[in-house]
């Protein structure tokens, strides 16, 4: 409320006033990524399947960098408010609206799942408190809290609390961590490693590549699937691309990726491998069948937790922080979505002018709607008391209207301009076919595939495959709008490429792409070392490091100006900063 009290714009409220420094939007995006959904969630996974479940947050780093240097600079450029006027302007009004629908669509799903899995993980807490609470009261209170905050302060609101939210979220984390990992019966960090890579089935659950075949998390659905969610999820996602774009400048705003990024990075080490630990507890408690994953992160604490020194109130902070942290920036992005992308270009149809006063009050009566809605949802449409895992299960549902979205962006991003009918045929059509595509795999897929990739269709497999699909329906489109018409398609430019241009813009583009060149070779190569050295795993995966390094220094020098110094350069360009955050990255997936 504070932070929100001299909200008297639209942009103010939808943006917070463009004002944001980088530590802000460093911290929404950590504690608008990391939900209740992941702190729970994610720990549930690593009890259940082990430490594959790092690729959700490994992977999203070269999305994330994806941002910050090819995404959020067009899309500032341009002042936009939502990403669906960015679509507005390449594919026409159609398909904006589609966009706006369908983001609506995933927020209800995400948010009624943020609801669920915050309530359902909080209850036993206030259960053994002697509370008589119930899981729908405990949805209430979450929803009417966060709603009411969000409701007065805006997007500055959201994020001055969620960079408070994610000190909790990294404390409770951490203090968990470390009562869970030096446990008896875990014995330590070094000793989990041991016990794990000593187990007598073969099955260790510090494995970050699963077999293709594996049903939750395969190495091939991991790297190619996966991928293509967190592309989305950090690109074209309105409530995380929000608060970028509410950056002072890009400068600011980069910063504030490069540092989310690396809180993101501590994420497997203080929640997944802790839920590796806890598998280790209850196997020497023989209670490993009486778990469930949902509810792993809350039987944990009340296991490992001493009572009557306040850890269990740090945890349980940060635990509301996580809940608060994802709940907030959704409600407030959906508002968004309503009042510039529908009740604004409505209201100006009938010949009105919407007035900043009036966009934030619509902004504020649909939140309330809204948020009233998803409380509903979450009562009556999921099982408090389901076994399945939620986290898993809410990417799976939300995965059917990504892919084609996904692919639209990026024609987008790359101006080939496309009819809109065929845009819109093609991102409506792709969820059916989605929905359908396990039925066809089950029914019609050769045994030689099936016994590659299993069974049935992962959902990983599902997302790229869809995603192929929309892609060469959209080229087949563009290249027919090409023939009819060759003047009037950016493809035109892509045809008529000339390697031996003299243009100098043209040269260095040149000299970039064939140190690009270089750099995926030896990036395969090392992979390959990787995979035929690994005793000298820790080695190779240092040597990756350092390549990413070089590369990155590389590109921030080609930058330097004739009167620059070397330490100037630094200062002011970033590109050396994400070369750091990528070889982390590439370090972790060599080691592991």
């Amino acid at each position: 409320m504070v932070a929100g009290r001299k909200e008297s714009s639209s942009k103010d409220y939808f943006l917070g006033g463009r004002s944001l420094p980088w530590w802000g939007i460093a911290g929404s995006l950590f504690g608008t990524n990391i939900s209740a959904n992941h702190l729970v969630g994610m720990l549930g996974i690593g009890f259940s399947v082990g430490f594959a479940q790092s690729h959700y947050e490994f992977g999203s780093i070269p999305a994330i960098v994806l941002l910050a240097f090819v995404f959020l600079p067009l899309f500032r450029r341009k002042k936009f408010f939502t990403l669906s006027q960015f679509l507005q302007e390449k594919f026409g009004k159609e398909t904006a609206k589609i966009y706006s629908a369908i983001s609506l669509i995933l927020i209800t799903i995400q948010l009624t799942g943020a609801l669920y899995i915050g309530a359902r993980s909080f209850l036993p807490f206030l259960q053994n408190l002697g509370m008589s609470v119930t899981y729908t009261e405990l949805v209430i209170w979450i929803a009417f809290t966060s709603t009411i905050y969000t409701w007065f302060g805006g997007l500055k609101s959201v994020v001055y609390t969620d960079v408070i939210q994610t000190f909790l979220i990294l404390a409770s984390g951490l203090v968990l961590a470390y009562l869970s990992i030096t446990r008896p019966e875990v014995g330590g960090l070094l000793e989990l490693f041991a016990k794990e890579e000593s187990r007598m089935d073969g099955l260790s659950k510090m494995n970050l590549y699963l077999p293709p075949n594996h049903p939750t998390l395969p190495w091939t659905g991991a790297l190619s699937g996966l991928f293509l969610l967190h592309t989305f999820y950090w690109n074209t996602n309105q409530y995380v691309v929000q608060r970028t774009l509410g950056g002072k400048s890009l400068r600011e705003a980069r910063y504030g990726i490069l540092v989310g990024g690396l809180l993101k990075l501590t994420v497997p080490f203080f929640s997944i491998l802790t839920g590796i630990a806890a598998y280790q507890i209850w196997s020497s408690l023989g209670e490993t069948t009486n778990i469930a994953p949902d509810e792993a992160f809350s039987k944990l604490v009340v296991l490992v937790v001493p009572v009557g020194y306040g850890l269990i109130g740090v945890i349980l902070a940060g635990l509301l922080g996580a809940i608060f942290s994802s709940i907030d920036s959704m409600l407030h992005s959906a508002a968004t979505l309503f009042t510039i992308d529908f009740y604004k270009p409505l209201f100006e149809k009938k010949g009105g002018s919407l007035s900043d006063e009036r966009q934030m009050k619509s902004g504020r009566i649909f939140l309330l709607l809204f948020s009233f809605l998803v409380t509903v949802f979450a009562n009556v449409l999921i099982d408090p008391n389901s076994k399945k895992n939620f986290f898993i299960e809410l990417s799976n549902q939300s995965s059917h209207f990504t892919p084609a979205l996904l692919v639209v962006f990026l024609f987008g991003i790359f101006n080939v301009k496309i009819n809109a009918k065929a845009i819109c045929g093609t991102i409506l059509l792709t969820p059916f076919l989605s929905l359908l595509s396990p039925y066809l795999y089950t029914n019609y897929a050769p045994d030689f595939i099936k016994l590659t990739f299993g069974e049935e269709l992962n959902f990983l497999h599902r997302v790229f495959l869809i995603f192929h699909f929309a892609f060469f329906v959209l080229v087949i489109a563009a290249f027919l709008q090409y023939k009819e018409n060759p003047k009037d398609n950016s493809l035109q430019g892509l045809i008529q490429f000339n390697p031996f241009n003299q243009n100098p813009k043209k040269q260095n583009q040149h000299f970039f792409l064939i140190c690009l060149s270089l750099f995926a070779i030896l990036f395969f190569l090392i992979i390959f070392l990787r995979v035929q050295c690994p005793n000298s795993k820790f080695l190779i995966a240092v040597f990756g490091f350092l390549l990413f390094i070089l590369f990155s220094l590389i590109l921030t020098y080609r930058k330097k100006s004739t009167k620059q110094t070397f330490i100037s350069v630094f200062r002011k360009r970033d590109e050396w900063l994400y070369g750091i955050l990528l070889g982390f990255t590439f370090f972790f997936y060599l080691w592991f």
